[in-house]
Order: C-alpha cells, then structure tokens, then sequence
C-alpha cells in the first residue's frame, strides 16, 4: 500500500515529498526518529481514531527522549491527524507519526536542529482473519539496556526487520524472537498471547518486551469478559501445554496462530479467542 500524497508536516498540510530528509541526514544514517502508529477506522460515514491520544502522548514522550521533542503536544498532533483524514478517501487507513532531522546532520553533533514532524497515512485492510504460522526467531529481540523498547526508536526496528524476513524466507508469517535469557519475547511487530485452561496466558512484561497499547486492551477485553489472565515468563518448551495463541498490534489487530515451528494450535476457532476478538471488534467498530 502506498502512503497518502498528503501528509500534515511541521503544522501543515503539505505534499509528501516536501517531508523528505536530506540524504546527509543522521535519521537516514543513524536511525535517529521515534515513529508511532494509530489505526483511523472507517465506519459508516465516520471515523473512529482507535486510541488516538494514548499512541500520540507515547510518540511525543519516545520523541523527547531521543532528543526530537516535537513542539507539538499530543492533542496538536491530534488535531493534525484529523486534518489530515479530511483529504483521504472514506475507508480504514494506518496512520504514522514520526520525529525526525530533515537536515544534512550525518554526524551525532548536531550544530543546526532541524528536527521536524510528518503525518501520513497508509490505506489498509482491517479484521483480518487469515491466521499466522510462526517460528521462534533466531534473532534476538534488543536488550531494553541497548535500546528501550518503550521509545519506539526507528534504528531499533531492523532488529523486527530481519527477524519478520528470516521468517518468511523460511516459509512462516513471522518471526517470536526471544529475550537474552532465553524467554518468549514478542512477535515482530506484535505482543503474544496465549490460550491454556480457559484463561489467557501472555509473556509476563519485563523492560525487553514493547509494551503495547493493543495489548493493554486486550487485557481490558478479557476483565470485561470474565476471561483470566496470567502474565508469566514463557519459554519455547512451554509452547506444547497452549490449546491457542495470536498475536495483538495496532496494525495487525488480533491475528490467531495456528502453528509455532512444528506445533499446531486450533487458534482460529478456539472460542476464548473468538470471545477476544469479537469485542476486539465491536470496539472497533462503534
């Protein structure tokens, strides 16, 4: 999918490639940036920004601690993601913020700031129902202590890169990366659940694990459902006692996951994660 010809940048709408960045910028060659994601549903003759604030007040907190601090607030940022809706056709769409240097700053000192702000969108699909085969990842998922995984820092994302590219080189969807010690970390791009006795069961979260706005909802989902919930370390030789598992982004929604390396789940049609994601999806869809 392409990103829109518009996008709402340093407080204006403007064309997209007025947000490029100089090819001597050290976001190109450093991965100095902090991006965020929110989903704007479509429904009906609205839209819905599926917890627009609690994605911009992360990108703005990630933002300044990476030394890009944005003079916008998160409602500014808000009100420019609406903005920005106006000139989209009427269906779902991926939004992405991100802070980053335009400027020709290759180098860590940077003499003249130029850091800046770009909105865009991505038109996408929602309510996906194809499940996910995944593998568990010989790429290690990056130590909190050599990059928060909180900040959402764009360098950090090659780590989520190979390990998503090894794995359908491989044949799989996606790649579950573990931690340093060993323990089941996150997808890609995505938390991890699981389904044994009736109750949920997800990586318990540790400072290596991203902790994920969907996530935080799914937790909410299953107290409202009356669905346990037990946070835990997980190891790979722990994956035969799951009846179900699937995987929460903003981006991917809830996925199920009906295979791990050699171990088939019934995911898709296990009713705790139909219970799930059926209020997932009434949410959404209001």
């Amino acid at each position: 999918m392409t990103a829109s010809a518009k996008v709402w940048f340093n407080g204006a709408l403007k064309d997209r490639g007025s947000a490029d960045p100089s090819v001597a910028s050290n976001t190109l060659h450093l991965g100095i940036a902090v991006f965020d994601g929110l989903m704007a549903y479509r429904n009906g003759p609205s839209w819905y920004l599926h917890r627009g604030l609690e994605h911009l007040h992360r990108f703005v907190t990630g933002a300044g601690r990476m030394e890009l601090a944005p003079r916008w607030s998160a409602e500014a940022l808000l009100d420019g993601v609406r903005e920005l809706l106006e000139t989209l056709p009427p269906r779902t769409h991926y939004i992405r913020p991100i802070a980053y240097r335009t400027g020709p700053e290759v180098f860590f000192d940077v003499v003249e700031d130029t850091s800046s702000v770009c909105i865009f969108a991505v038109p996408v699909p929602r309510d996906e129902e194809k499940p996910y085969a995944c593998q568990i990842s010989e790429v290690q998922r990056v130590p909190y202590r050599s990059i928060p995984a909180s900040w959402k820092v764009s360098g950090a994302y090659a780590n989520s890169f190979l390990a998503e590219r090894r794995a359908r080189a491989a044949g799989y969807d996606d790649g579950i990366m573990l931690d340093a010690a060993g323990r089941l970390a996150e997808a890609s791009t995505s938390n991890l659940f699981f389904v044994e006795d009736g109750a949920l069961v997800t990586p318990r979260l540790t400072p290596d694990i991203f902790p994920g706005i969907t996530r935080r909802v799914v937790l909410e989902l299953a107290a409202s459902l009356g669905i346990p919930v037990k946070e835990t370390d997980i190891r790979p030789r722990d994956l035969p006692s799951f009846e179900a598992a699937f995987l929460c982004g903003t981006l991917s929604e809830l996925r199920p996951v009906d295979r791990i390396d050699g171990l088939s789940l019934r995911s898709s049609t296990h009713p705790v994660y139909r219970a799930v994601v059926g209020a997932f999806r009434e949410l959404t869809h209001q």
